[in-house]
């Protein structure tokens, strides 16, 4: 990620920050006006949080990591447009919105599953709203549905997939267990591997995949 510098007011002790915030420097506010600095702070986190993803997950593309699903595209470009982020100073809020609006790549990393989130695509938005729930421009991974096309695999989201697949196997192994629990945890389980097949299927041979970035 490219250096960022953001000019703010003096926090009482200083925290370590990414690579990206190597300095911080902040206007005094002056007497009889509001201080609005906290809600710098939290762009700032936000920004910080968003940066940090970022780059982790522009490095594991970089080394290979391999996506797979609906929106692995999608993931790919997205992560390859945040990373541009070239040398800059921020030293006002709205300055500060902007780039994180322009960096924020709207994914989000869950239980095994990756959100590129897309509003008119988002299979767990629709099911909320089918239910007479309210329904935010967020994900919500309890109403996550396979078949979702937001849906994106990395190769960490199915490591992870793999220890649960295991997990329910035994589980629909287990004599103790009543039959319709251990029928659940074997078509879970069988779900589960599908994915691992086709995430592997899928995969590129004899190429990098930072090629279709």
């Amino acid at each position: 990620m490219g250096q960022l510098t953001i000019q703010r007011r003096p926090q009482p002790q200083k925290l370590d920050r990414p690579k990206a915030f190597r300095e911080f420097q902040y206007p005094t506010v002056p007497l009889g006006t509001a201080d609005t600095s906290w809600m710098e702070d939290l762009a700032v986190e936000r920004l910080e949080l968003v940066l940090e993803q970022t780059d982790r997950d522009w490095t594991l593309l970089e080394d290979g990591e391999h996506v797979s699903g609906p929106s692995a595209q999608e993931y790919r470009d997205r992560i390859a447009r945040a990373h541009r982020l070239d040398g800059r100073v921020i030293n006002r809020a709205r300055n500060l919105e902007r780039l994180l609006a322009r960096t924020d790549s709207n994914i989000h990393h869950g239980e095994a599953m990756t959100c590129v989130w897309r509003t008119e695509t988002a299979a767990c938005r629709k099911a909320k709203i089918e239910q007479g729930l309210p329904a935010d421009d967020t994900p919500d991974e309890s109403e996550c549905r396979t078949t979702c096309q937001n849906l994106a695999h990395t190769d960490r989201d199915i490591q992870q997939m793999a220890k649960e697949a295991t997990a329910m196997e035994q589980a629909a192994a287990d004599p103790l267990a009543p039959w319709p629990i251990r029928d659940r945890a074997a078509a879970r389980a069988a779900q589960r591997r599908a994915i691992i097949v086709r995430h592997e299927a899928s995969r590129p041979t004899g190429r990098d995949e930072s090629e279709d970035r």
